[in-house]
This record gives C-alpha cells, sequence and structure tokens, in this order.
C-alpha cells in the first residue's frame, strides 16, 4: 500500500489533480492565503540567478532524463556543457552545470525535523509542495530560453568575428596581391630602364661617333684657316717692310729735293738782292744769262705741273688709305684687311715710281741748276769786271733808260697789246719778271712742304697701320692657340664619351645579371615565401647601392680605408661616371632650358605670326609685290576660254583639211571609208555643239535651282528679320509692291494706325515718310511730323515717341 499524501509520493513529484468532491474539500479546508500567493509570483517572476538560496534541500533538475538526480550522467552534462559559452561563463560567473544543479531554496522556512514517513504530512503541504515544484520547472524553463537566446545572439557574435576574419584575409590576401603586382611592375619597370639604357648607349655610341666626325672635319678646317691666315700674314709683313723701304727712300729723296729748292731760293734771292743793287741798265746781258733765266722758267712750270700730279696723287692715296669698317666676322674683316694692304702697297709702289721718275726730272734739273749756278758765277765775274765801267758810264742816262723801258714794259704788261717774242724776252730782265719768278719759287717751295708734310703723314699712317697689323697678327696668334684649346676640350669630351660608352657597357651588362638573377630567383624560389624574398633582394640591392654611393663619396672626400679590396680602376671609373652622369644631368638641364626658351620664342612667334594672318597685316606693300592671283575668276575664265579656243582649232583645221581633201579628189568618186573618215570633223563639231549644249542647259538648271534656293533663303531672312525687328523694335515691317514700307507699331489701338516710307531719289539710303493707313491718325500727329521729321530730321526719334505714346495709351486703358 501506497501511503497517503506526501508519504506516498517521491520527493519533487507532482501530485495527481484530483476531481470531484476530493478537490473541494481540500481547497476549502486550506486556502493559500493572499501574502502566500504574492510571495510565489514573486518567486517565479524573477531571474533565476537572483532567487534566494536557502538551507531548504529540495534539489531540482531541469534536464529532460529527470529531477533531482544527485550526480548528473555523462550525457546530460554534455548536453549541459554544448551550451556553454565563454561569454555565459563570463557572465554567470560559474558553469551552466553548477548554475542550474545547484541546489536552490524557495523558501526560508524550516522543514520539520520529523521524518516524512513516520508522519504524514498535510493536504495543504503537498499542494504548497507541488506548487513550488511547478514553479520550479516554470523558471528552469525560462532560464533554458534565455540561455537558448544567449546562446544564439552569441553564435551570431562569432559568425560576425567570422565574417570579419574572412575579411581581414581577404584584405590580406589583396594586399598580397597588390604587393605582388607593385613587384612585378617594379621589375617591369628595371626591365625598361634596362632597354632605356641600350638605347641611350646606342644614342651616345652615335653621338659619340658623330662628334668624332665634326670634330675632324672642324680640326681639318682651322687647320686650313690657319694656314691660310698665317700665309697672308707673313705675305702682309713682307709688303709692309717693303712699303717702309720705299717711304723711307722716297723721303729722303724728298727732303733732298726741299733742301736744293731752298739753297737754289736762297741763291735766287742774293741774285735779286745783286740785280736791285746793281740799278743799271740791264739792256746789253749777255745772251746766256737770257737763256738761263728762260730755261729756269720752263723748269718752273713743269715743276708746278708735277706738283700738281703730286697733290693730286696724294689726294687719291688719302682716299684709299680711309680704315674700313669694322665686320662682325673675324676671318672676313682680315680679308678685307689684307686686300686693302694689298692695294694699299700698290698704290705706294706706283707713287714710289711716280717718284722716281720725279726724282729723276729733279735730278735733271738739278743738273740744269748747276749749270745756271756756273752761268750765274761767270755773270758775277763779268759783272765785277764791268763794275768799273759801269761806274764810269753815264749813271743817269742808264738810270733814264732803264725807267723807260720799265714804264713801257708795265704798259705793255697791263695793256697786253704787244705779244712779241722780243717784248716776252725783254720782260724776262725786268723787276716784274723777277718778282714773279720769285713769287712762283716761293710758291714751288711752300707746295713741296705741304707735299713733304703729308708724305709725313702718310708715313705715320703706314706706321700705325703696320701697328694695326701687328695687333690683329697677335688676335690671329690668340684666336689660333684658343682654337687649339678648344681642339684639346673636343678631344678630352671624346674620351670622356668613350668612357661613358664603357661604363654605360658595363652597368647595363650588370643590370641584366640583376635581371637573369631575378629569372633564376623567380625559378627557384618557392611559391609560398616569393614575394618576401624578391622584396628581401631588392632591399638588398638598394642597401648594396647606397653603401656603393657612400663609398665612393668617402673616397671622393679622401676618407676611403686604405685595405679597400677595390682597385683603382673600379673607383676612377666609378667617379667617372659620377662626373660624366653630372655633366649630363647638367647638359640635359641647358638643353631643356634651351628648348623651353626655343618653345616660348616659338609661340610667340606663332601668336604673332597669326595675330598678323588673322589681322591680314602679313602683306607688306613695300617689300612685296602681288604678282598674280592664281585661283580668281579671271584666271578662270580665260582658262575656260582658252580651252574653248583650242577646241576651236582643232575643229577648225579638221574642217580646213576636209575641204583640202575634197579639192585634191576634184570630181572624182570618193569611197564610204574616205567619206566616213572625211565627214569625221562634221561629227565631231556636232559633237562638241551638243555638249555645249548640254552644258548650258545643266548650268541654267543649276542657276535655277540656285535661283529658287536664294529665294527661299531670303524669304527665310526676310522673315527672321521682321520678327527681329518686331521683338526688338516694336513695329511690324510689311514691303510692299511699289518698293515703299510699311511700319505698323505692337502698341497701335487700330490696323490703320501705320506710317509708309519710300527711298529717296536714286536710293541714296535717305527714307521719307510718304503717308499711313489713315489720314485723321496722321492729322492727329502732325505736330510730331513737324517737330521730328520737318524740323529735327529725326525719323528713329518720330518712331520712337509714337512707341513711347502708344505704350502710354495702352496702359492708361489698361488701368
Amino acid at each position: 500500500m501506497q501511503p497517503s499524501g506526501a508519504a506516498g509520493r517521491r520527493v519533487g513529484e507532482t501530485p495527481a489533480p484530483r476531481t470531484g468532491s476530493a478537490e473541494k474539500p481540500s481547497t476549502a479546508v486550506l486556502p493559500p492565503s493572499t501574502a502566500l500567493r504574492t510571495r510565489f509570483r514573486n518567486i517565479t517572476q524573477q531571474h533565476p540567478t537572483q532567487t534566494a538560496r536557502g538551507t531548504k534541500r529540495f534539489m531540482v533538475d531541469d534536464s529532460p532524463s529527470g529531477i533531482l538526480d544527485p550526480k548528473p550522467s555523462g550525457s546530460r552534462l554534455s548536453w549541459l556543457n554544448s551550451h556553454e559559452t565563454p561569454i555565459r561563463a563570463s557572465n554567470l560567473g560559474a558553469p551552466l552545470v553548477d548554475t542550474i544543479l545547484r541546489p536552490q531554496r524557495l523558501f526560508s522556512f524550516r522543514s520539520p525535523t520529523t521524518d516524512s514517513n513516520k508522519s504524514p504530512s498535510s493536504p495543504a503541504r503537498s499542494i504548497l509542495e507541488s506548487t513550488q515544484r511547478g514553479s520550479e520547472y516554470v523558471g528552469r524553463i525560462e532560464a533554458l530560453r534565455r540561455e537558448a537566446e544567449r546562446a544564439k545572439f552569441e553564435l551570431q557574435q562569432v559568425e560576425l568575428e567570422r565574417e570579419r576574419d574572412r575579411d581581414e584575409a581577404l584584405k590580406i590576401k589583396q594586399q598580397l596581391e597588390n604587393s605582388l603586382l607593385a613587384q612585378t611592375k617594379r621589375v617591369e619597370k628595371l626591365e625598361r630602364e634596362r632597354k632605356w639604357l641600350v638605347e641611350q648607349e646606342d644614342r651616345l655610341a652615335e653621338q659619340r661617333r658623330a662628334i668624332e666626325s665634326e670634330q675632324s672635319a672642324q680640326r681639318q678646317k682651322y687647320e686650313r684657316k690657319i694656314d691660310k691666315i698665317t700665309d697672308a700674314a707673313y705675305e702682309l709683313q713682307q709688303r709692309l717692310q717693303e712699303a717702309k723701304q720705299q717711304l723711307h727712300q722716297s723721303r729722303s729723296e724728298h727732303v733732298q729735293q726741299l733742301h736744293d729748292q731752298q739753297e737754289r731760293l736762297a741763291a735766287a734771292e742774293r741774285t735779286i738782292a745783286e740785280l736791285q743793287a746793281q740799278k743799271s741798265g740791264e739792256a746789253n746781258v749777255d745772251t746766256a744769262l737770257q737763256y738761263t733765266i728762260d730755261s729756269l722758267r720752263k723748269d718752273l712750270e713743269a715743276k708746278d705741273r708735277d706738283i700738281a700730279d703730286l697733290q693730286q696723287q696724294i689726294q687719291r692715296l688719302s682716299g684709299s688709305s680711309e680704315p674700313a669698317s669694322p665686320s662682325q666676322s673675324r676671318v672676313v674683316r682680315l680679308e678685307r684687311d689684307l686686300q686693302e694692304q694689298c692695294n694699299y702697297i700698290r698704290a705706294i709702289e706706283q707713287q714710289n715710281r711716280q717718284l722716281r721718275a720725279d726724282a729723276r726730272r729733279l735730278s735733271e734739273l738739278a743738273a740744269n741748276y748747276e749749270q745756271e749756278h756756273e752761268s750765274r758765277v761767270s755773270l758775277e765775274a763779268k759783272v765785277q769786271r764791268l763794275e768799273t765801267q759801269q761806274c764810269n758810264y753815264a749813271a743817269m742816262e742808264a738810270q733814264v733808260k732803264a725807267m723807260e723801258q720799265e714804264r713801257d714794259q708795265w704798259a705793255r704788261v697791263f695793256q697786253g697789246a704787244d705779244t712779241s717774242p722780243d717784248v716776252k724776252e725783254a720782260a724776262a730782265n725786268s723787276p716784274y719778271a723777277v718778282a714773279k719768278l720769285v713769287a712762283s719759287q716761293r710758291l714751288t717751295i711752300q707746295m713741296l712742304e705741304t707735299k713733304v708734310e703729308t708724305l709725313q703723314a702718310e708715313a705715320e699712317a703706314a706706321a700705325k697701320q703696320a701697328q694695326s697689323t701687328a695687333a690683329n697678327e697677335g688676335e690671329h696668334r690668340q684666336e689660333r692657340s684658343r682654337l687649339e684649346q678648344e681642339l684639346a676640350t673636343e678631344r678630352q669630351q671624346t674620351a670622356r664619351l668613350k668612357s661613358k660608352c664603357h661604363h654605360a657597357e658595363r652597368e647595363a651588362a650588370f643590370l641584366r645579371d640583376q635581371l637573369h638573377s631575378y629569372d633564376s630567383e623567380e625559378a627557384s624560389l618557392m611559391k609560398g615565401n616569393y614575394d618576401e624574398q624578391k622584396a628581401a633582394r631588392i632591399r638588398q640591392l638598394e642597401a648594396f647601392i647606397d653603401e656603393q654611393r657612400s663609398w665612393i663619396a668617402s673616397l671622393e672626400r679622401g676618407e676611403a680605408h686604405s685595405d679597400s679590396g677595390v682597385s683603382k680602376a673600379l673607383l676612377q671609373s666609378y667617379r667617372e661616371d659620377a662626373e660624366q652622369k653630372q655633366r649630363e644631368l647638367e647638359a640635359a638641364q641647358k638643353e631643356h632650358e634651351l628648348l623651353m626658351k626655343r618653345f616660348g620664342e616659338l609661340e610667340q612667334e606663332t601668336a604673332r605670326l597669326e595675330h598678323q594672318v588673322g589681322a591680314g597685316l602679313g602683306y607688306n606693300p613695300r617689300t612685296t609685290r602681288v604678282l598674280q592671283l592664281i585661283d580668281n575668276p579671271a584666271a578662270r575664265d580665260f582658262a575656260i576660254r582658252s580651252e574653248k579656243l583650242t577646241a576651236l582649232s582643232a575643229e577648225n583645221q579638221a574642217l580646213l583639211e576636209r575641204i583640202r581633201q575634197l579639192e585634191q579628189a576634184g570630181g572624182t568618186a570618193v569611197s564610204d571609208a574616205a567619206v566616213e573618215d572625211t565627214e569625221s570633223p562634221f561629227f565631231h563639231t556636232i559633237d562638241n555643239l551638243r555638249t555645249e549644249n548640254q552644258s548650258l542647259t545643266k548650268q541654267l538648271e543649276d542657276s535655277a535651282k540656285l535661283i529658287s534656293r536664294l529665294k527661299r533663303e531670303w524669304k527665310k531672312k526676310v522673315a527672321e528679320l521682321r520678327e527681329v525687328v518686331y521683338a526688338v523694335l516694336g513695329y511690324r515691317v510689311d514691303f510692299l509692291s511699289n518698293g515703299s514700307v510699311r511700319f505698323t507699331s505692337m502698341y497701335a489701338a487700330n490696323v490703320d494706325q501705320s506710317f509708309v516710307f519710300t527711298s529717296g531719289d536714286g536710293d541714296q539710303g535717305v527714307m521719307n515718310l510718304l503717308g499711313g493707313g489713315s489720314k485723321s491718325y496722321l492729322q492727329g500727329l502732325r505736330n510730331d511730323i513737324c517737330y521730328w521729321v520737318q524740323e529735327r530730321g529725326s525719323i528713329p526719334g518720330f518712331m520712337a515717341t509714337i512707341t513711347l505714346q502708344n505704350f502710354e495709351a495702352r496702359a492708361d486703358s489698361s488701368a
């Protein structure tokens, strides 16, 4: 038998529901109180973790296997552990198994000390226990549901973390791919640089060959020019020395002639003084003295002519000795100077020849002068022997005769009547003749002094020319030395270019080795660490390059260690390479600057030319003459007429040939082939006429089409013009058949409020107001017409006034 009440059930078992009368007495016996319900509801609504623990030992289990199992089985533990998460453990502070299977006290009352088997429980106690167990079941179910939701939330969080991890992995993969692509591009860049270096090497080799050929050509050209200049300078120096010698000789000869002339003048003056002192009659002068005086006069006239010739030569020489204007080209100036020096030397030689001829003539004159001097000495001796006789002779008679003769001579000189030879011969012995001789001698001396001064000036000019020639020779020597320096510089540049080519070859080989090393690394390295090893290799090469650069800089500063394993040749090649790169950079910068400057100049020139072309300023009538327009109506018409004339000429020739054949045939019969052959010109004429007719018909059709198109376009433009005038000026324009124009304002109240204008006589652009649509309307505007049209002569002012009046009238009527 099962015990009744709580004694007949297991601990924690839910009692079976009672039916009928059995349930009502239990309910009526012990109904739950209000405080107990409130306490039960509060307990059931709380979170399982917030339920107060007590000492009551009611153990419940919410697992599906059963309730109050003190030791859960392995399946229940695995089921609970499957819902365990780190987040739940961290939030609860204990595992899920301990939290669920931990004993919980639902009520704070003490259990009875007596055993349940010994003392049966009351019905209220069993109901309370069953209710308590039901509430525990509900609380645990809610806790499990919340734990399931929390686990679901944590699962979503885990999925989100997995998504983030997946995104990070994709990002890392993309970065690795980008890095691989960058490394590939870098390898391609290195390949392009290698190709560029190869092209640069080829270009530098071509430049080196071109520079060497140009250098050899320039060297040969300069050597020929230097030899030519040296020969010309030597020849000029020889000619200058010869000119100096000839000038010195001519100068000494002229100085000697001047001294001779001065001595002769002094002797003549002494003779004149003696003749004046004598004052005696000279009627019986010896014939030898008269001959001497005549010869002296002839010699003086010849000297005057010679002096005039010398003056002309001096003027010509002074004109030819003017310095030449400087030229921009030194070689051209030197050639011109040499040509002028040659001309000047030839002129000096000619002058020397003339001076030698003059010297020979003067030497002959000097010989004659010696004869004259001897004759004069003899005459002086004769005069001395005759002095006593002359003193004893009637002095007064001689003086009177002398005075009479002098008077007669002066009268004949002034009158010019007597020109007989006897009179001229007697005039030489007169004081007038002697004074004239003295004056001519003085004039000759002055002219000779002037000539000597001129010759001295020419000598100084020649000396200056010699100095300038010597200076030019020094300049040529400097030019030669400069050219030699340039030649040496070109040789050095050639050597540098050779070294540059060698270094470029070495650098290209080095780059090829690097590329081969890249290929070998790509072939040998594994797939996973290829990018890392490639990047490490690139970093290693960059570090090696930086180390080499720093080492080269330290070697240039003289700080390199003596125990370096690099040879001097390699160091020199690196230094030359660095210098060469620097020079190339400077040359490229200069070339870039020159190109940019040239580009700016070309842009300015292009803008200027475009401006000239746009403004029509490219044609300068002072420097350009339009001979014939290539394509013009006259040329086209002439070409058409020439073609027609040629066709007509050919047709005429064919017709003439036909007539000639018919005349030669006479009355004889002609075969059909001959008839067809002879009639071909006629057919040709007919074809030409047909072709011309067709062309004229086509031209007529084209002209008709053109006229129709022009009419359509004209109508369209006229309509546009009317619309524009109507929209802008406010007047509708109507062209009448008689050539007049009607204007109607858009603000007019009626259609007949219009104005008709016509052009003046001869269509000179003057418009006259002819009338309007309504006479009454025009009568109302008589004052405006008189003021604006007749007095002011301004039709636009009249039309503007009418527009304002109509606008105001419409505005007033609308208001």
